[in-house]
């Protein structure tokens, strides 16, 4: 039987009508799926397949009752319409949905799996280079502390230029000093606690071209070597001091996403030391790890306010006025690290002090013609107050 030829009037018919009237009426008409798309292409100028317009047609169906009932009543029409456009909204909305819980799921596993690796690690650690607690260092009644700031080792940066070489066996030399004058200016100053402050950056990450150009290690290496050189070190530490305080602040070159507008503020590798940390010096009595709440931690020393941050969200030129705003009260000292050089400067009642890097110039800053001698520093306390300030050269 040929097909009945039907036209579609414009003026008082959707295609989406049309769709419908076809799909209800391809046996009376003597119609085929492929006849019908056609008409349908011919009618609305596309070149949709068969395929195609039955699926459209058939998300329809699933409203029957109403489809049924749609003949003479344009409202209805119009509700099977809206009905679909819902489904199909709703469709895209759980398809987002299900896209963004899968990404999370990554992440999470992704983390959980670093911290597997570096558990394997800490087991490995344990037999081959096992850490042994000494008994507690009292060296009289009075209550000395120091703050020691370690910041910006960029563990995991391998470069040589006119003015600095830095790789993994300079880091370790350079640490060592770091410890050696730690330890002789807490003698001569007769310190009981120690305050170790991680002030961010200890890996040197891939959130940029040239940190990834720079790198020598991959960043689960650049973990696992900060977290063992830092647990070795206040192993040490704690053998001259009767308390040591290891205060962890997260960096931005350790963040898990190197896009930092995608990236969400706590997911950072930093936060696997402390983590790594308490494991690793789980027998040592004398050593309490702490770590940051917001890239920011406070500590209350005899009344007094000192904050420790690493400084990318908290500018030297603008810490002292906003931070009060944030805590609700004026610090007395606000330490950070991130410019890589050493800077102190008062803002009232605040004094900004700026920790140098552990690892010096490199090629980056040199092509910017900024210049800074790798360094650390060793403040003293008298009571709550700093007395002085040592700069470690390394």
């Amino acid at each position: 039987m040929t097909p009945i030829i039907i036209k579609r009037e414009l003026s008082d018919t959707t295609i989406d009508d049309f769709l419908i009237r076809l799909g209800d009426n391809l046996e009376a008409y003597g119609l085929t799926w492929t006849q019908a798309a056609k008409l349908l292409n011919n009618e609305c100028d596309e070149e949709y397949s068969e395929s195609r317009w039955r699926k459209r047609y058939n998300s329809y169906i699933e409203f029957k009752p109403i489809v049924l009932a749609k003949y003479g009543n344009n409202e209805v029409v119009q509700e099977v319409r809206d009905a679909t456009v819902e489904l199909q909204k709703e469709t895209v909305r759980l398809r987002d949905q299900k896209r963004e819980y899968n990404q999370l799921i990554y992440k999470e596993a992704r983390f959980d799996n670093l911290k597997d690796q570096i558990n394997e690690s800490i087991l490995e650690l344990q037999l081959l280079k096992p850490l042994f607690a000494s008994p507690l260092v009292t060296n009289n009644d009075t209550v000395k502390r120091a703050i020691s700031l370690w910041s910006d080792w960029h563990i995991g940066s391998e470069f040589k230029n006119s003015l600095n070489t830095y790789n993994v066996d300079v880091f370790r030399d350079r640490l060592s000093t770091l410890l050696s004058k730690t330890i002789e200016y807490s003698q001569k100053n007769n310190i009981t606690e120690l305050i170790v402050a991680n002030l961010g950056d200890l890996l040197h990450g891939a959130i940029h071209v040239s940190a990834r150009v720079q790198s020598g290690e991959d960043v689960i290496k650049q973990i696992q070597i900060a977290a063992e050189s830092i647990a070795e070190a206040l192993a040490e530490l704690s053998k001259s001091h009767s308390k040591i305080k290891f205060i962890n602040i997260i960096g931005n070159h350790s963040r898990l996403i190197a896009n930092k507008h995608e990236s969400i503020f706590r997911e950072n590798l930093e936060y696997l030391v402390p983590w790594f940390l308490e494991a690793r010096l789980k027998d040592f009595a004398n050593i309490e790890i702490v770590k940051d709440e917001d890239g920011i931690y406070v500590e209350d020393i005899d009344g007094e306010k000192h904050v420790f941050c690493h400084g990318d969200l908290d500018p030297v030129s603008t810490s002292a006025k906003n931070l009060p705003q944030l805590l609700g009260y004026v610090p007395s000292y606000i330490y950070s690290g991130h410019i890589h050089h050493n800077y102190e400067k008062e803002f009232g009642k605040t004094e900004t002090i700026v920790n140098g890097s552990l690892m010096g110039v490199d090629d980056y800053a040199i092509s910017k013609r900024y210049f800074a001698s790798p360094m650390q520093k060793y403040i003293v306390l008298d009571g709550s107050k700093i007395e002085c300030t040592y700069k470690i050269r390394v």
